[in-house]
């Protein structure tokens, strides 16, 4: 008797949403996943079924491990990825000495930029001047991350993280929200090499064209 097939993890993705970096690292780590595109519009998957009934806040990224649980939350899902990935220079388990690091800046882009930046940049109930002055708190945050990347080609050093799958995410908001990276060199390099990487690049078109 042949064992059926391992079911893959599903993810919830919204095209363009922050679930874009569970896919990019995904692809990084060659954690095989599947899609389940989830309209945040009117919070419907293809087929019309309700998406609150899969996640209560109606939010990405959702994770569906094989086993059927469901992982909430974007850097909880990376993690999970992480963990899975069978690249050895991708995967940083919890005894490796870069997993704090890699929780630091998780934690970074998810409280310094997703939150705290591009939530209400993006929130249509913001008037202008409230979006103004979150865009103020911007250059400090980027000027950070360009001091880190001086002499560093990823965010943990010479090898792509789960921590750079989001920041990749997030410096793809950053002319939309009004941001702009140039004056951060060591930044704009780090940009303009994750948009060289094919993996990357392809994801991204991909999602382009599902948004559209």
């Amino acid at each position: 008797m042949e064992n059926s097939p391992a079911k893959l993890p599903l993810l919830y993705h919204a095209p363009m949403a922050c679930s874009l970096a569970v896919r990019i690292a995904a692809a990084k780590g060659n954690v095989p996943i599947e899609l389940a595109i989830v309209d945040l519009n009117t919070h419907r998957l293809a087929d019309g079924s309700d998406y609150y009934a899969i996640n209560p806040i109606g939010q990405v990224s959702t994770l569906q491990l094989p086993n059927g649980n469901l992982l909430f939350e974007n850097i909880a899902c990376l993690l999970w990825v992480q963990n899975q990935s069978p690249n050895i220079s991708f995967r940083r388990p919890p005894e490796h000495p870069d997993s704090i690091f890699l929780i630091r800046w998780l934690s970074f882009v998810s409280t310094q930029l997703h939150q705290q930046i591009f939530r209400i940049v993006f929130y249509d109930e913001a008037d202008a001047a409230v979006k103004d002055n979150i865009r103020a708190l911007a250059p400090d945050r980027l000027a950070l991350l360009d001091g880190h990347l001086h002499n560093r080609k990823w965010l943990l050093g010479g090898e792509f993280s789960a921590a750079d799958a989001y920041l990749v995410w997030a410096l793809g908001l950053t002319r939309k929200a009004g941001l702009d990276i140039t004056p951060h060199h060591s930044l704009t390099r780090y940009w303009e090499q994750a948009l060289a990487d094919s993996d990357i690049a392809d994801i991204i078109a991909d999602d382009t064209l599902r948004k559209a």
